[in-house]
This record gives structure tokens, sequence and C-alpha cells, in this order.
């Protein structure tokens, strides 16, 4: 989770936002030129070195969807990502929600990060994952392939309501969700707030909001604030100094699939969504009465949202279980992927 004064919306003629890599900057790492991704209105291209993986099994159609979903043309991808399919999108709150859909198993619905896209998910997480679950992954509101209404603020709470909608839009039955940092705060409100939903939550770098909620070293807030700070800046605040091979890994993995950026009309809506949230008690007051097994972790490393905030957790939720990933920072899912997938598969039973 970000807080206020944590973010940069504009630096240098360009956005970046701590937790979300423009092109550049993952590109600067992997020692690529940059490559912004499309609009969603154009077709993503093939990626140019997929590394080898196993694509799962195409997914079933949802049991009696309560709409009928649409796809967006020219959204499928090609190469490493292609097994995500399309994007399709499907009316809910007021606004229509683009997702993809793949995998097999139990459902798994995957919550990203502030200002995110969905895109952000990296090809060997998903691949995993979709080896033991139907996936579903989308684009909260204003980013990528959802749409926005203006008429209302966003906050946490609103995009639980969405995140509630867009379950039973598509008919899922009592998914799993796995929330990653403000994900992890959308997950949480949405199991707090609208019981009998989810069968589970896997909450990852994040925390329920309030004044509870441990924030991140003065040293950390000047480097997301600074105007100056460079890209390998900002990909230090998902991976420690020691973890250089995966900060390496993660730029590679984030070239295979066309981003999407959230616009400044977005980003200062989100923002202001983070700052409501800081200060609101209602996530954290009903974190007693979530009655799901919830799983929570959050590398020990984490200088965006400090461990100390999953163990505040655990101590909240009667059904929490606490596992932290030693020698991991803000990105520990995509810094061990492999072990975070064991983790979540072993969680579903």
């Amino acid at each position: 989770m970000l807080h206020p004064g944590q973010m940069r919306e504009k630096g240098r003629g360009r956005q970046v936002v701590a937790g979300v890599l423009v092109a550049e900057a993952v590109a600067a790492a992997a020692g690529c030129a940059s490559a912004p991704g499309p609009s969603p209105a154009s077709t993503p291209a093939s990626p140019s070195a997929s590394p080898p993986v196993s694509p799962p099994v195409s997914p079933p159609v949802s049991p009696s969807p309560a709409v009928s979903p649409t796809v967006v043309p020219g959204t499928q991808l090609t190469g490493a990502g292609a097994f995500e399919g399309p994007v399709r999108q499907v009316p809910v709150n007021g606004i229509r929600i683009g997702y993809r859909q793949f995998g097999a198993g139990p459902d798994l619905v995957m919550v990203i990060g502030y200002s995110s896209s969905m895109s952000l998910w990296t090809v060997d997480l998903l691949t995993g994952l979709a080896r033991h679950f139907r996936v579903t992954i989308f684009d909260n509101r204003g980013v990528g392939y959802t749409t926005d209404d203006l008429a209302q603020p966003i906050t946490v709470p609103l995009m639980a309501e969405d995140t509630a909608g867009l379950i039973r839009a598509l008919g899922l039955r009592s998914p799993m969700l796995l929330g990653w940092s403000m994900g992890g705060e959308i997950g949480l409100t949405v199991a707090a707030m609208h019981p009998g939903v989810l069968s589970r939550l896997v909450t990852t770098g994040g925390n329920a909001g309030s004044p509870h909620a441990v924030q991140p070293s003065p040293a950390i807030i000047r480097v997301l604030n600074d105007p100056h700070a460079t890209p390998g800046q900002f990909l230090d605040l998902l991976f420690p100094p020691t973890a250089g091979p995966a900060k390496q890994a993660f730029a590679q993995q984030y070239l295979l699939v066309p981003q999407q950026m959230a616009g400044p009309v977005t980003l200062r809506r989100q923002y202001d969504a983070e700052t409501a949230f800081a200060a609101y008690l209602g996530t954290w007051d009903a974190l007693p009465r979530i009655r799901i097994p919830v799983l929570v972790t959050n590398g020990t490393e984490d200088v965006v949202v400090p461990p100390a905030n999953a163990v505040l957790l655990q101590q909240q939720i009667k059904n929490a279980t606490l596992d932290m990933f030693g020698g991991a920072g803000h990105g520990m899912l995509f810094q061990d992927a492999n072990r975070f997938v064991t983790l979540v598969s072993a969680f579903a039973g």
C-alpha cells in the first residue's frame, strides 16, 4: 500500500509510481530499449524472446454468468502470454470491467496493486498458478481495459464492491482471492464487508488501512517523492539489494506482455483513495469478523509496506496464517514465484 506523499505523479515528463514500473525502468534493468505498451484499442505485439513455458489448459465456461461478457477485439496475446486469452469486458457497478480468464481448477481471482494493470502480473507467476486454478485477472476501475465513473470518487471500499460485483457477474462460486499491495487492501475489504463471497483470501504486501498501519521510513518516502529518482531506485523498492537476479528476471518478464499504464486522472483518483484508506477504520474494525481462512504473506525486507503490518493482520484475523518470505521485498511473489505458487496451491487445500 502507498500512503499520502508516497507517490510521484510526474517526473522528467513521465509518470512513475512506486511499485508500478514504467517500461523504461524495467527495460533499463533488463538491458533493453524502452518499449511502451499499446493502448487498449491496439493489438499487442508478439514478444521477441519468450522463455519456454507450459501453457495451462483452456478454462471452462463460468457457471451461470449473470451477464454476457464481450470480447475486446485485438487483445489476444501472442508468444509467452498467449495462454492468458483475450480481454473480455462485463458490466459491473456502473462501469465495464476488463478481465482475462485462463487455467483449470478451483477459481482464483487476482487483484492487482496501486495504479497497475493486470498486465503487470508476470508470465511465470500466472503460468504456475494456472496449473492449479482457473485464474481471473482484471483491471481496477480507470486502468487498462476497465472504465471509470468520474461522478464518484474512487475508494478502496468502492473497488471492493467492484471486485465482489465481478465475482457475481461471472457466476464464480466462492472463489479464493489473491490481492497484492493495494489489491491486498481490496481483498481484505471484500472479505470484511462481503461475507460469503469468498472461500479463502491471500493478502500479499498489503494492510487494512487506518492509523494502525505501519508507515514506511522517512528515507523511503523521500525516494518516493524525489523527482530525480532513477528507474533503478524504483526497482529497489520492489527488490532488496541481495535480489539482483530476481530483479533482472522481473524486468525480462515485464517485457513479455504489452503493459497498460494508468493515466494522470486515475493516478490522482487512486492517490486520493489511498489517502482516505489511511484514515479509514471500516476494514480494520471488521477484521475480527472475517471467518474464512486467510493467508497473510509479506517479504521480510519490504520497504514499501513494512512487514509489521502482516503481523498486525494475523493478530486481528481469527483464521489467519502468516508466512514471511525471508530476504524478499515488496515484490516477494515475483522474487520467489515458485515458492509462492506452491504456498498458495497448498493453502487452497
